[in-house]
């Protein structure tokens, strides 16, 4: 196993790991006594929080009280980790899901787990707004000999993740097609599969991350609207626990892509429609162009949605630039009901 960061050659400093280890208390320390802790001047510890606030810690910064962590960020467990082959670990990277497509090949489960991406990936070209220690975030790669053979892995991995979830305890864990892990309703993670191909294979990275702090930072407008839940109960609120829980999930995925690769989607296809928390209910189809409103009735065979629509037709909604939302969370602003 390879660690880049807390592990091994480190992208924070001795000194602010030290200040990490002062402030996870959450409350205030002034830049002088922080100085005195460490046996720097506070101009020192001043570039050091500058450091950490470039790559992803925040900080409450008060005139006349000093600095506070907004949140304690988490780490993981070396030694728990390297249980694990052909995983690598980064304090800090761009995107997991990019270094590994960036690799001129990779072993078979191969697994990039980072504490923080400058430069992560969503759906339809978002980014994925993380903070250093906040969210479980990793990528998993493997190989298929035809393009055709991966059309489902996001469905596969949406089970892997309910089920690696569930057996720890978490209860209302679902999902919505295509690639959301929702608890309670909400939103607690997401799932990005990207490939490349060559000659004589595809190459596959699945991304996943989850949401494993309760004060996580999202957008104002989804703050507003409720719309996100976290997964801190089951996924760990210390780093053994959190390692743990990462680790099961991999072997979860392992034992699902074999089982795919064997008998293919029909397994998943029950699961998830099982697990699919917008099942049975009226829901709209978002493109940049329109809107189509219908009766969620499932995934099919081949992973696409099954939409009853308005005039009583049943339409096939392939895995593409779209989103699936309940008609009261639809923006204002979007127009075009088919």
């Amino acid at each position: 196993m390879r660690f880049i960061g807390s592990f091994g050659a480190t992208m924070f400093t001795s000194d602010e790991y030290k200040i990490l280890k002062i402030l996870s208390d959450r409350k205030f320390h002034s830049g002088v006594e922080i100085g005195d802790a460490i046996g720097k001047t506070r101009t020192s510890v001043m570039n050091h929080i500058k450091n950490l606030t470039e790559n992803g810690l925040r900080f409450n910064k008060v005139v006349g009280r000093g600095y506070q962590l907004q949140y304690i960020p988490l780490f993981y467990n070396k030694t728990i980790l390297q249980k694990r082959p052909n995983l690598e670990y980064f304090d800090s990277i761009e995107s997991t899901n990019s270094y590994l497509i960036g690799k001129s090949n990779f072993a078979e489960g191969s697994v990039v787990v980072s504490g923080y991406q400058t430069g992560g990936k969503g759906r339809r070209g978002r980014k994925f707004i993380s903070r250093f220690g906040d969210q479980i975030m990793f990528s998993y790669a493997c190989n298929f000999d035809d393009v055709t053979e991966i059309g489902g892995l996001s469905i596969v991995a949406g089970v892997s993740v309910v089920n690696a979830l569930r057996e720890l305890g978490q209860k209302n864990v679902g999902l919505k097609w295509p690639n959301d892990v929702y608890i309670d309703g909400k939103k607690a993670g997401g799932i990005l599969v990207e490939s490349t191909c060559s000659t004589d294979s595809v190459r596959v990275v699945i991304g996943i991350g989850l949401n494993t702090t309760r004060d996580f930072l999202f957008t104002l407008d989804a703050l507003a609207a409720n719309r996100y839940m976290d997964c801190v109960g089951v996924a760990g609120n210390d780093s053994d626990s959190r390692s743990l829980f990462l680790l099961r999930l991999c072997s979860y995925i392992d034992a699902d892509l074999q089982e795919y690769r064997k008998h293919g989607l029909s397994s998943f296809v029950r699961l998830f429609n099982e697990f699919d928390v917008y099942r049975g209910r009226e829901v709209v189809v978002v493109t940049d162009k329109n809107l189509t409103y219908g009766i969620n009735m499932g995934i099919t065979s081949s992973g696409a949605l099954l939409l009853s629509t308005e005039n009583g037709e049943e339409k096939e909604i392939l895995v593409g630039d779209v989103s699936l939302r309940l008609p009261e969370n639809l923006d204002t602003g979007i127009k075009g009901r088919l």
